[in-house]
């Protein structure tokens, strides 16, 4: 399954691992579309989510450029493209996340959304 995230500056493509984070991914997708704000937190956006998850699967507490994540806690989807204010030499989320997909393309263009932009994400058919 794909996805699509516009955000008011730039849009990006989202492959998620359906075998890898089945509930998860399954929580998502049953979530969709969503309408959010964004936040940026170093070279991490996250957005908080009406979507409910409690299930700790292909849970990480590093991370890699690109991965996308759900975080449990804040109920929200968390996209990587570098380094946030807590990595040394690994990209660090807050707290463990579930990693349910990967940005198809540059992740690095990301680095043009800002705080308070809003995101809207959708199902590719």
């Amino acid at each position: 399954m794909k996805l699509k995230f516009k955000f008011e500056s730039v849009e990006c493509i989202v492959e998620l691992y359906e075998k890898i984070a089945p509930q998860t991914v399954k929580a998502i997708a049953k979530a969709l579309p969503i309408e959010s704000t964004a936040n940026r937190w170093g070279d991490e956006i996250y957005f908080e989510t009406n979507i409910e998850c409690r299930v700790l699967e292909n849970s990480k507490e590093v991370v890699e450029i690109g991965d996308v994540a759900y975080w449990i806690p804040g109920k929200a989807i968390c996209l990587f493209f570098g380094k946030t204010p807590i990595s040394d030499d690994k990209i660090r989320p807050a707290s463990a996340v579930n990693v349910v997909g990967r940005i198809l393309g540059d992740p690095f263009k990301l680095k043009a959304v800002r705080d308070g932009e809003k995101v809207f994400v959708e199902i590719i058919k």
